[in-house]
């Protein structure tokens, strides 16, 4: 009578014209809710015999999918689920939030806490976190949704080796990646905004002092990862038990490179893990 599936990597919402419910109960409402918490993405009227599908950034993970009535009682419910996808990183990080919950992790690159591999299991598991985010705007809505989480500690701060004043560019893919390497931003995205305004960085070694002992990092920085570890005190690397970080578009090279740093340490790697991250863990 109702049906909500995944269908070409969109959620699709079918209304069956059998489906026997008062009139006055219509339209439907099919609506597409952030997983954490529960804000409306989008939502369209349904009458009988109607479809409609959403295929909007991250298309469907992390995301419910609900049809109410016009009172807004729910009639169906759809959770996003790492094994809609068989999503390997997403399954590697529910499995480690929940025997490490008593630990403590650093986010850098954490957009605006709504998506990612990380979010639903850290939130769950009621992990203590620190949040990094450089962007302004995306560190306002970062912040609405993080707004009563005592749990996570949030800074409006740019990451970088040296913590010197960087050109920091927004615009990337409609403004949802920013960074301080602009050759890779086009890389990734020709039509992104060549618009930058200078700001001042934090070097990653006085971060890492400020905030004291983290147990795992978590980097998606847009082109900076791998200066990044290559700049942390090994006396910050010796005491994790997980790092992540983002190759997409790093050379052979230039893993290696970090391989050679983690390995030695005891770190394990896992492989094909996903397409642009590598995870090492111990």
């Amino acid at each position: 009578m109702i049906k909500i599936e995944i269908v070409d990597c969109q959620i699709k919402c079918t209304i069956g014209d059998e489906l026997m419910i008062p009139i006055e109960h219509f339209p439907l409402k099919f609506k597409v809710l952030e997983l954490i918490t529960d804000n409306v993405i989008w939502e369209v009227n349904l009458e009988k015999n109607m479809w409609a599908t959403w295929s909007g950034k991250n298309a469907i993970r992390d995301v419910t999918a609900i049809v109410t009535t016009s009172q807004n009682i729910v009639l169906k419910k759809f959770e996003y689920n790492y094994e809609n996808e068989d999503l390997l990183i997403y399954e590697f990080w529910d499995y480690f939030c929940r025997i490490n919950k008593n630990t403590c992790g650093l986010i850098l690159g954490c957009g605006d806490g709504t998506w990612g591999e990380w979010v639903i299991p850290v939130n769950r598991e009621g992990i203590n976190c620190h949040l990094v985010e450089g962007s302004k705007t995306t560190f306002e809505k970062l912040s609405k949704t993080y707004q009563n989480n005592k749990k996570m500690t949030l800074y409006n701060d740019v990451i970088t080796v040296d913590g010197l004043d960087y050109n920091f560019y927004e615009g990337g893919f409609e403004n949802g990646l920013n960074t301080t390497n602009f050759d890779y931003l086009k890389k990734l995205d020709p039509k992104a905004n060549s618009t930058f305004e200078i700001t001042k960085t934090e070097s990653i070694s006085n971060f890492l002092d400020k905030i004291g002992k983290v147990d795992w990092i978590r980097l998606d920085i847009e082109g900076s990862d791998y200066e990044i570890i290559k700049a942390i005190p090994k006396k910050y690397l010796e005491s994790l038990i997980m790092i992540q970080y983002e190759h997409y578009l790093l050379s052979e090279d230039k893993k290696i490179e970090i391989d050679e740093i983690l390995l030695p340490m005891g770190f394990k790697k896992i492989k094909n893990i996903y397409n642009i991250d590598t995870i090492y863990y111990r």
